[in-house]
């Protein structure tokens, strides 16, 4: 009977243990992640204050309970199922550990994180007076599940170096006066002042839909730009005649390549200043009245007109001719496409044709201008006007008389 009762006591073992384990739930492990934490400022100054954002989130969304019932020691049933893991913060606490002075925060947060539910935690600290890198701990304490401890590095008035890396900049050496219709030429340089090379630069300069187009090709390409080195890229440019006069900047856009392979770009701008320039003539020149005689005072009346494309400032006239009275005149402004009079107050001594010089001088944005004229004024002599008449009078009294005769001869 001994050998068949070890085997029976087994088998009673076995389905024991069966009862007890129905209904053991096996559920996967429950935890908080740190996302994400900022410092405020990044490198805090001895004894001053920072701010601390820190973001955790629940990592598991779901778990899986299992029930197991063992009916024999080779057979078995198992039954899973699965539900929304809420994670319970018991506390959270930001650790100095003796050199960090947390101010505001700790235990600022108990409760639940729903299924991949994010949480913000601020906290206020105080930097030591002794500069250094330290890393405080974030201690976070879940309720049956798995705790966290995050360390966070502090900057405590300690220079940190990135990478060494290229720094373009770009500059235009004289902003250049243009002319509607006039083709210019600039030139942009293009320096490296950072602690690296840039590689394969690229310069492109975009007109847009201004009236400015570059005359040849819009871009440039450089291979390689050392650190210090400079280098001037000439640029032509084409301006339209029917722009207006005002202050244009086009597009450049500078890539680059830097040295750990990544790229970069700036961009910048080109200027230029597009005036027009004034131009001034003769349009018209009369007299009041139209007959002059000697003697007898009249105005000369020259009008100017600006036939160019920018203002006419600071516009005299003067009038060289052997005439007594004013012979100088200020005029002042003319907008281009405009005229203005020029009026001189005059008296001739002797009749005939006089021969003057009309001068005209003016200034624009191109500096200052002269524009000659010569003209002829015809001057009748004195006392022909009377002679005139009184030999229209004669003539009328003659052909009177005859009418008469030839009446009074027919009667």
């Amino acid at each position: 009977m001994a050998p068949v009762s070890i085997p029976l006591r087994l088998c009673m073992l076995l389905i024991l243990l069966s009862a007890l384990l129905t209904g053991v739930a096996q559920a996967s492990g429950q935890s908080v992640i740190i996302t994400d934490h900022t410092l405020v400022p990044s490198v805090v100054m001895p004894g001053d204050q920072a701010i601390v954002y820190v973001t955790i989130m629940n990592a598991a969304s779901t778990s899986t309970q299992t029930e197991s019932t063992y009916l024999s020691s080779v057979y078995s049933v198992s039954t899973s199922e699965s539900q929304d893991v809420y994670l319970v913060i018991g506390s959270v606490y930001f650790d100095g550990r003796g050199d960090i002075r947390v101010l505001e925060g700790n235990s600022a947060f108990t409760g639940v994180l729903g299924p991949g539910q994010s949480m913000d935690l601020v906290f206020l600290i105080q930097a030591p007076e002794k500069s250094g890198i330290y890393f405080p701990q974030l201690r976070i304490r879940v309720r049956g599940g798995e705790s966290v401890i995050y360390p966070i590095p502090v900057n405590v008035n300690m220079p940190i170096f990135s990478m060494k890396v290229p720094v373009i900049e770009v500059s235009q050496a004289a902003l250049p006066f243009v002319r509607p219709g006039e083709t210019f030429e600039t030139g942009l340089a293009v320096a490296n002042t950072g602690q690296s090379a840039a590689q394969e630069i690229t310069v492109i300069v975009q007109s847009g839909d201004l009236m400015i187009a570059p005359v040849g090709p819009a871009s440039s390409f450089m291979p390689v730009l050392a650190p210090g080195a400079e280098m001037v890229i000439p640029l032509s440019f084409r301006v339209s005649k029917e722009i207006a006069p005002g202050l244009y900047e086009l597009p450049v856009v500078i890539g680059y390549q830097q040295a750990d392979g990544s790229t970069a770009s700036i961009t910048t701008a080109c200027a230029v200043d597009v005036r027009g320039a004034s131009s001034l003539a003769v349009s018209a020149v009369r007299t009041d009245p139209i007959t002059v005689d000697a003697g007898e005072p009249f105005d000369l009346i020259v009008r100017l007109e600006n036939t160019g494309t920018g203002r006419a400032e600071s516009v005299v006239a003067y009038l060289d001719a052997p005439l007594s009275g004013q012979r100088e005149t200020f005029i002042g402004s003319i907008r281009p496409g405009n005229d203005a009079p020029a009026v001189f107050r005059l008296t001739a001594a002797e009749g005939g044709e006089i021969p003057a010089s009309l001068t005209v001088g003016y200034s624009d944005d191109y500096g200052d201008h002269r524009m000659e004229q010569p003209l002829t004024l015809v001057v009748r002599e004195q006392g022909v006007a009377g002679a005139l008449v009184a030999l229209v009078i004669l003539v009328l009294i003659a052909g009177a008389g005859y009418y008469l005769y030839s009446q009074r001869k027919k009667e």
